[in-house]
């Protein structure tokens, strides 16, 4: 009999504990529209009208309360996944993403969403705006206005505020815009190095080994290294002198606008006009003061065989 009577007590408070957790657990969830109500079938939840008319078929493992995350909106669970229904009782975003960020967190009226490690962004309209397909998406305007720095697959490029991806990541390197020219970055792809613009366009495309800032060496220009050959670029994204020197001097330092160059041991002139003014010819070209000092310094050259 006591035997009984003990099985009996720990059968009823089994089933009051089960019956506290299912109301603790319907207590955390809600609030919810006036005149609906959480009903639940199988563990999934879903709602009834106060007239019993069925609002929304129990599907969900979890409701969360209406306009705690978006107004009008309730964020749902189903199968491990979340999305949202709305106060209307439809399912504006079906329950997909592993995790949904606040809204306006990166970007205004846009929700960061993760599936499976890999990142997108959802709008408060309910619109799946870019999809999740990026390892790491920085914030909006941190790099530059109306653009996004993403990561895929190691490499990088950038998403704008209209939804689309302005520049496929596809670079190793990018870096900060107006270190080099305005509205310009320095992007680096298997090893060599390019412009992109702030539209996030290829100006110039990646195939140099070094790149100096612009106006260094001449207004406008870049002295560029392709192979173990120098020559210049210009800021409009056009190569104005072919890496083709092994040795490139000053402009100016012998001759106003003119610049000596060395190819194949030879040694010769380019001018500011991007043409080879002298042939590259001489073995070595002097500096001596002329008659009176009249004139200046003016070059001695002797030329090779």
């Amino acid at each position: 009999m006591q035997r009984i009577i003990l099985t009996l007590l720990v059968l009823l408070s089994t089933i009051i504990v089960y019956g506290q957790n299912a109301t603790d657990k319907k207590k955390q969830m809600g609030p919810f529209p006036k005149d609906w109500v959480l009903v639940e079938k199988g563990g999934l939840y879903g709602f009834i009208s106060s007239e019993g008319k069925e609002i929304i078929k129990p599907q969900y493992t979890r409701v969360s309360a209406f306009d705690e995350v978006q107004r009008g909106w309730a964020q749902v669970e189903k199968d491990g996944f979340m999305g949202f229904i709305s106060i209307e009782g439809k399912e504006i975003i079906k329950p997909q993403y592993t995790k949904i960020h606040p809204f306006g967190e990166l970007q205004r009226g846009w929700a960061l969403v993760e599936v499976n490690g890999l990142y997108g962004f959802i709008s408060n309209e309910g619109r799946e705006m870019i999809s999740p397909v990026y390892s790491k998406i920085h914030p909006f305007g941190e790099h530059y206005k109306n653009l996004a720095l993403v990561e895929k697959d190691g490499l990088f490029g950038f998403i704008s505020v209209d939804g689309k991806e302005v520049t496929k990541p596809q670079y190793q390197k990018i870096g900060a815009f107006g270190e080099f020219q305005k509205d310009w970055a320095l992007v680096e792809k298997e090893g060599l190095m390019g412009f992109i613009n702030g539209e996030g366009k290829e100006i110039i495309k990646p195939q140099y080994n070094k790149v100096s800032p612009f106006g260094e060496y001449a207004k406008g220009w870049a002295l560029v290294q392709k192979d173990r050959f120098l020559g210049f670029i210009s800021f409009e994204g056009k190569e104005i002198i072919k890496p083709q020197y092994d040795q490139i001097k000053p402009f100016g330092q012998f001759q106003k606008d003119w610049a000596m160059v060395q190819k194949d041991g030879l040694w010769g002139f380019i001018s500011l006009d991007g043409k080879e003014v002298v042939k590259p010819k001489y073995e070595k070209i002097n500096f001596g003061d002329s008659l009176n000092n009249k004139f200046g310094k003016q070059p001695v050259a002797v030329e090779g065989n």
